[in-house]
């Protein structure tokens, strides 16, 4: 428990994929808020349906201010920015949100602009959540993950998720936070990439933030 409170969430930090892809990860903040606008309106249907589980046609000012604002204990956000466009809305975004105040337990959120799809920027802003909720006494992380997200949900599950509930529309699985490589268990190829990536976001570097 010491160690945990000597850790410290991820700030801001670049990072280089292995098809060249470099992005700059950062807490997200209310100055954000334009490129969660225009980032919105270019998903597709079905990145909204399977994110949102909706069709909506844009952000109210409401949900704006919820989503770029979180507070660092009840609401972690992390979002990408591609270091080459940085003038685009962005790459992708991840939040957990406690499931009341006192709870150890979280539901996460991530959304990555079709563009960028496949390209493990979702996987490394799951790690940031996984660093920062760990820092933040988190011990398990919630997903509702539409039932046709058949990928993702194989990810999870390779993880060390495990299915809680299913309806016809919504997969539901529980995993353990993790809070450093050393934590993840399970012996798959996807599960050591996460290791991978959870001790890159500990021993990443500082960087200044983009606009």
């Amino acid at each position: 428990m010491f160690k945990r409170w000597l850790a410290k969430p991820p700030g801001t930090f670049n990072y280089r994929f292995d098809d060249g892809l470099r992005v700059q990860v950062s807490p997200v903040r209310p100055e954000h808020a334009p490129r969660f606008e225009a980032g919105y309106q270019q998903l597709s249907e079905a990145s909204r349906r399977m994110r949102f589980f909706g069709q909506l046609s844009g952000l109210s000012s409401k949900q704006l201010e919820f989503l770029t604002r979180p507070d660092g204990r009840l609401h972690l956000a992390y979002g990408a920015l591609n270091l080459a466009q940085p003038e685009e809305p962005g790459v992708g975004v991840a939040r957990c949100i406690r499931l009341d105040g006192d709870s150890r337990i979280a539901e996460v959120g991530i959304t990555i602009l079709d563009q960028y799809q496949g390209r493990g920027v979702g996987q490394l802003l799951h790690a940031c959540l996984h660093r920062a909720g760990h820092v933040a006494g988190l011990k398990q992380f919630i997903y509702d993950v539409s039932a046709d997200n058949e990928r993702f949900i194989r990810h999870l599950l390779a993880l060390g998720a495990r299915q809680v509930s299913r309806d016809r529309d919504v997969v539901r699985l529980m995993m353990p936070v993790y809070g450093s490589g050393r934590a993840v268990h399970s012996g798959t190829a996807s599960a050591a990439h996460f290791k991978t990536l959870l001790e890159a976001v500990a021993a990443a570097e500082p960087a200044t933030p983009l606009a």
